[in-house]
């Protein structure tokens, strides 16, 4: 027997203890440069990954975490998705990793999706299609990042913006009016260059070319291995295509903006979120913030805040909330879902991690 669509029953997000504050970038980027970037982006703090620390190893600590509140045993699970763009290895899939080390039933379908910034709402489509077409009754759906590994020591535009966290939700059949109720996802990879890391492929193969240090005028540093991001291109990209994709989602949907009670967007940076709320109609009760104290987490980032809003009380039995993320591709996506009149307690959602024993 199948379901019509999934729901979300669970989510626990897993973030590292350790901090990178503004005081330590500002020893390395100077006071003002760092003071002047937390206004504009409403990031003051980040979680960082210690060197040996995977997005691997933060997802466990999230699915841990969630299994063992919500009393989930490793066999019940039918499929586990892991959206990423920091994976383990090259090969095998992340997803195939984190199989093993959650001890899964062999009968337990893995795949890795390699999205990042939009990852969550595409990942809880392919969640939905497993759950509608009877695929699968229980699906674990993993975000996670480490974005501070692929990012420049020295670059000032994206270490004050940046930090690493990992998000497991649980996903099984809805019933009544719960339950995931749409999605608007879209793509110009034309722009793919303005958020990409050159050599990290086998279109750039490394080199000692490749892991040149480029310093620009500014005197942010880089290389073609790590995270090069076109800052103008992706912030008139995000305002320009996020809220054109809720207009477009809410007349399918045919909802009005108000109609929500709250929209949950990628944790960018505080302008960008801002002027999307703006552009797409929103007033301060629908709009959620979670980025001053942990950073943008990538993939990771919207689902953390939907997780961190159900936490902390603001999501409700019942409650009509959109999750809209967007970012490298250049991607974006949008979600529209209805949460069950039973939500389980997520009081405790948040773990910081620490190596399994």
């Amino acid at each position: 027997m199948t379901a019509s669509r999934a729901t979300i029953t669970a989510m626990h997000y897993c973030i590292p203890p350790d901090i990178l504050g503004q005081e330590e970038l500002a020893e390395r980027f100077g006071e003002k440069a760092v003071a002047n970037i937390a206004k504009l982006s409403g990031v003051t703090e980040r979680r960082v990954a210690d060197p040996g620390v995977t997005s691997v190893d933060l997802a466990e600590c999230a699915a841990r975490r969630l299994m063992e509140a919500q009393g989930v045993a490793p066999e019940s699970i039918d499929f586990v998705l892991f959206a990423t763009q920091t994976g383990d290895y090259q090969l095998p899939a992340s997803a195939c990793v984190l199989h093993g080390r959650l001890g899964l039933a062999k009968n337990c379908g893995a795949l890795d999706i390699g999205l990042g910034c939009s990852a969550f709402p595409y990942a809880l489509s392919v969640a939905n299609g497993l759950i509608a077409t009877g695929v699968a009754r229980r699906v674990l759906l993993i975000n996670a990042d480490t974005l501070t590994k692929v990012i420049h020591p020295r670059d000032r535009g994206l270490v004050p913006l940046h930090g690493d966290g990992a998000v497991a939700t649980l996903l099984e059949p809805a019933s009544g009016e719960a339950g995931l109720l749409g999605f608007e996802l879209g793509t110009d990879g034309s722009g793919g260059e303005h958020l990409m890391i050159p050599a990290s492929g086998a279109r750039h193969p490394r080199s000692a070319e490749t892991a040149r240090e480029i310093e620009d005028e500014t005197g942010s540093v880089h290389t073609q291995e790590h995270l090069q991001m076109n800052g103008p291109a992706v912030f008139q990209f995000s305002i320009r295509e996020t809220p054109a994709a809720l207009k477009r989602a809410f007349e399918k949907w045919n909802i009005a903006p108000g109609d929500l009670d709250l929209l949950v967007l990628h944790q960018a940076n505080r302008m960008m979120l801002d002027l999307i709320y703006k552009k797409a109609g929103l007033g301060p009760e629908q709009q959620f913030f979670f980025l001053e104290k942990i950073g943008n987490m990538s993939g990771a980032s919207s689902p953390m805040a939907l997780a961190e809003a159900w936490r902390s009380g603001r999501l409700k039995p019942g409650t009509l909330v959109a999750v809209a993320a967007f970012g490298v591709g250049l991607s974006w996506g949008v979600a529209l879902m209805r949460l069950p009149e039973t939500l389980a307690d997520c009081s405790m959602a948040s773990v910081e991690y620490a190596p399994q024993t």
